[in-house]
């Protein structure tokens, strides 16, 4: 039994990329957020293009059109992030614990509910995106073009939630590098689509819609043949390919917080979108510009986020609660150091980077008034998901969905619609979103300082490795490994 562990520690070792058990802390950290901060900026990459390429030979209304139609995409996708969330979380402590045959269920159980939430999902979408469009207050002119974009992109919402989910328990073993060479494969086919469908079959916006999800299922594609392959504890089984209830309702009860969170800031983003509406095509398409720069600063702290729940995880899998607190501080100011570097180019650069989109200056100009009003502010955003990171990787969700749910509902939208009455401008909408991150940073801090995280991870720790007979989770070879390293 002890070779067979050893050898599939083996095994592990190979397919997950980084230990995050040993060494310093900010190194492992650094090696692991690495790929994916490249690989999110690929991501990002990705859903600019289109964006661009749309900008560029539709125009500002096609520009605009994409910008109305990705915050109600979001809002479903974001959801289901919280589901594929948990099932990180889940992964991480069970491979820290080395508790196989748990692994496996959750592996399983993932993939099935990424399908058939994908699917269902997907009907919904397509049915209901006119009355989305409507509830957006869409401006006429751009409403052909945006109902075109949306239902196209339903269609591919499954594979791109498969896509999520496995990337995800790739890197809840450790395992960053594979998501990344996925993306940078995928990013480049779509926006060689992009420029076929677009330009060469003069598609329009519906072009930039299928180069999307043609891109969306190549990479949920080539995720789970990685997933299968490169890892023995991942291979994939037909006969354990089922939605074991057990697991699904650990991952969602873990999940289901963050789903509420991230389901929460897309719902404000809506609301903030229907707001920017109000403003006319030139603020919608500079808006859709901004966000997509915004993200490039973005992208960095929700990279570190997601290391630092892996991070955790794993270690509290392992029962090693020191290692976590060392590794939380060198985190998060990594985080901020990133972010003032991005944020920094962004202030000053901003204005270049947006007449990548079109050159239609009252669009350039509404979108660097945007980048030039955040930029200054990210590093709050930054410690804010670090240790929301740090959090969800104890297994404590609720407090991260309790702090989005203030700063983006019940802090930001009131003040949107106060500072709006004073100043009479789209300035209100990036004010208030600014007074959000103030909030935010200041409850995060409070709450992490309370420690319920810790009593979380405390609790996971004992579940874990409690005697395997009065623990369902638990199997013999966690028993075995229990009796032969005491």
């Amino acid at each position: 039994m002890k070779k067979r562990m050893n050898e599939r520690s083996s095994a592990a070792s190979r397919g997950r990329g980084v230990d995050l058990l040993t060494g310093t802390p900010w190194q492992k950290i650094a090696l692991f957020a690495v790929p994916m901060i490249i690989g999110n900026l690929f991501q990002q990459l990705y859903n600019t293009v289109d964006s661009i390429i749309v900008g560029r030979w539709v125009g500002h209304i096609g520009l605009a059109a994409v910008g109305v139609s990705s915050p109600m995409l979001f809002l479903l996708v974001a959801v289901f992030m919280g589901v594929a969330t948990g099932s990180s979380v889940c992964v991480a402590q069970y491979y820290g614990a080395k508790n196989e045959k748990a692994l496996r269920r959750t592996l399983h159980t993932s993939i099935m509910l990424a399908i058939v939430v994908g699917i269902a999902l997907s009907i919904i979408g397509y049915i209901l995106s006119p009355t989305f469009l409507r509830l957006l207050n869409t401006p006429e002119e751009t409403y052909a073009y945006a109902l075109q974009y949306m239902q196209i992109l339903f269609l591919g919402l499954a594979a791109q939630m498969l896509y999520n989910m496995t990337s995800g328990f790739m890197r809840g073993m450790g395992n960053s590098r594979t998501p990344l060479f996925i993306l940078i494969f995928t990013c480049v086919t779509n926006t060689l689509l992009d420029l076929f469908f677009v330009i060469n079959m003069n598609l329009g916006v519906a072009g930039a819609a299928w180069a999307t999800i043609i891109s969306q299922c190549l990479s949920s594609v080539l995720a789970v043949t990685a997933l299968h392959r490169t890892n023995e504890l991942t291979r994939i089984s037909r006969s354990e390919l089922r939605i074991n209830w057990d697991s699904a309702k650990e991952i969602i009860g873990i999940g289901f917080p963050t789903a509420i969170q991230q389901g929460v800031i897309s719902l404000g983003g809506v609301i903030i979108q229907g707001f920017v509406n109000s403003y006319g095509t030139a603020m919608i398409a500079g808006h859709n510009a901004a966000m997509k720069v915004d993200m490039f600063a973005v992208m960095p702290i929700m990279s570190f986020s997601m290391a630092m729940v892996s991070y955790t995880g794993q270690n509290v899998g392992a029962g090693n609660m020191d290692r976590v607190h060392k590794g939380v501080k060198q985190g998060a100011t990594m985080s901020v150091m990133v972010v003032a570097a991005f944020s920094s180019i962004l202030f000053f650069f901003g204005r270049y980077v947006l007449m990548l989109f079109t050159d239609d200056a009252a669009t350039v100009e509404a979108g660097y008034m945007i980048i030039r009003t955040l930029a200054p502010f990210y590093w709050m955003f930054a410690i804010n998901q670090t240790l929301g990171g740090v959090m969800r990787g104890s297994g404590e969700t609720v407090s991260p969905m309790i702090n989005a749910l203030l700063m983006n509902i019940f802090v930001r939208i009131p003040l949107v619609f106060f500072l709006d009455s004073i100043l009479k401008g789209p300035q209100a909408i990036y004010y208030s979103q600014i007074g959000g991150w103030v909030f935010g940073v200041s409850q995060m801090l409070f709450m992490y300082s309370r420690g319920k995280w810790e009593r979380k991870a405390l609790s996971r720790i004992e579940m874990m490795h409690a005697n395997p007979d009065a623990n369902p989770r638990a199997n013999q070879s966690q028993k075995n490994v229990l009796v032969e390293n005491p």
